[in-house]
């Protein structure tokens, strides 16, 4: 313990004294060490450096990921990125008000939750064949067979998942989201960045900074505002209509990831050793964190089993607001896009089953959740 300690005293004397150094040298020195020395990491802006050291590029929200790391680590105990220097450097790029910038972070062990989950599959016999065959198709780009074997796929039933083991992890998860979102608010604007600043937001196939916002209702409206109304005005009723009881909420202001993707949590032994990348993080509404987490593992049923099985929020929480930026996925952005038949899809939540004695999703009611 105590070696443990003047290691990372040692660490943190040792880096404050290179953060003086000036920061057009200390750049060149991590994109020295990033040609030499850097391997890839779960992302395409992560490089692994020597020494358990991450640095990641980014344009604009560097400096607001840096911020929600530290104020993560400094209410919670959740297992996060230590931040070692942050970099902002070059001018914007045309069309752009942001600068480019560079995160150096220590580096987390662990696997990502996705293959922790992909090793507790229970398969039906031919589907990791035809998986490693669509694989296969993907990576050479040859595309003549993915039809058929997505065809295949399909007749397949869906997979379930073997959890016996996973009780530690699942604890893991809703003790640091209940710290997460036990870390007091901001009193103005509510609706903000870990410092204060805009958002970004990342929802249907854009990311977009937004904000800052006084209170949930300015959020709430401009998220609606997103909705491609020139195109789909025909819908604009039915989406009022499912905004009504969310607008009726006042919903608290919980600090949230905001992209819980199974990429961004990692596992060693069984327990939770990290969660990471949070660009996209902030003060939300405190339904935003499961609306994300939705998004994020649409048509993953491994993912989804997973996230029920945590029950980070209850069951089925946030009907309402679930069903309504479920719709709102299907009117805005690039995502419209992906959905033919949309009127009748965007009422149709497929996460959500019909309530009892509910004619649809659309006109169907849910109480607050206690948390």
């Amino acid at each position: 313990m105590a070696l443990a300690w003047f290691t990372r005293a040692l660490s943190t004397v040792l880096w404050a004294l290179w953060r003086r150094f000036p920061a057009s040298f200390r750049f060149k020195a991590y994109k020295w060490l990033e040609k030499r020395y850097g391997t890839s990491g779960f992302g395409i802006r992560i490089r692994m450096l020597p020494f358990g050291v991450v640095t990641k590029g980014d344009l604009g929200a560097f400096r607001y990921e840096a911020d929600a790391i530290r104020l993560v680590a400094k209410h919670t105990s959740i297992p996060v990125p230590r931040v070692l220097d942050v970099i902002e450097f070059g001018e914007p790029p045309e069309g752009k008000s942001e600068t480019t910038g560079l995160i150096v972070m220590s580096r987390l062990e662990g696997e990502p939750l996705a293959r922790w989950i992909n090793r507790r599959a229970i398969r039906a016999p031919g589907e990791q064949e035809l998986l490693d065959r669509l694989d296969v198709c993907i990576k050479t780009g040859v595309t003549d067979d993915i039809p058929s074997i997505i065809a295949e796929l399909e007749k397949i039933p869906v997979p379930t998942l073997d959890l016996s083991d996973a009780e530690p992890l699942l604890q893991d998860l809703r003790d640091a989201f209940k710290q997460l979102r036990s870390i007091p608010p901001p009193a103005s604007p509510s609706i903000c960045s870990a410092s204060g600043g805009p958002l970004r937001c990342n929802r249907a196939g854009m990311q977009e900074f937004i904000g800052p916002f006084n209170n949930p209702q300015e959020f709430k409206d401009a998220i609606f505002a997103q909705t491609s109304s020139l195109y789909f005005a025909h819908r604009m009723p039915v989406l009022r209509r499912l905004a009504e009881p969310v607008n009726a909420k006042q919903h608290r202001v919980c600090f949230t990831h905001a992209d819980l993707a199974a990429r961004n949590v990692l596992v060693k032994d069984g327990r939770l050793s990290g969660i990471v990348d949070w660009e996209f993080s902030g003060w939300y509404p405190e339904y935003w964190e499961l609306v994300s987490m939705e998004s994020q593992m649409d048509k993953e049923p491994l993912a989804q089993a997973f996230w029920d099985a945590v029950g980070l929020f209850g069951p089925e929480p946030y009907r309402e607001e679930h069903a309504l930026e479920w719709a709102l996925w299907c009117c805005s952005g690039t995502t419209a896009l992906n959905y033919e038949n949309g009127d009748e899809i965007m009422v149709s939540c497929p996460r959500l089953k019909p309530k009892a004695g509910a004619s649809d999703t659309s006109s169907s009611g849910a109480s607050e959740h206690s948390h």
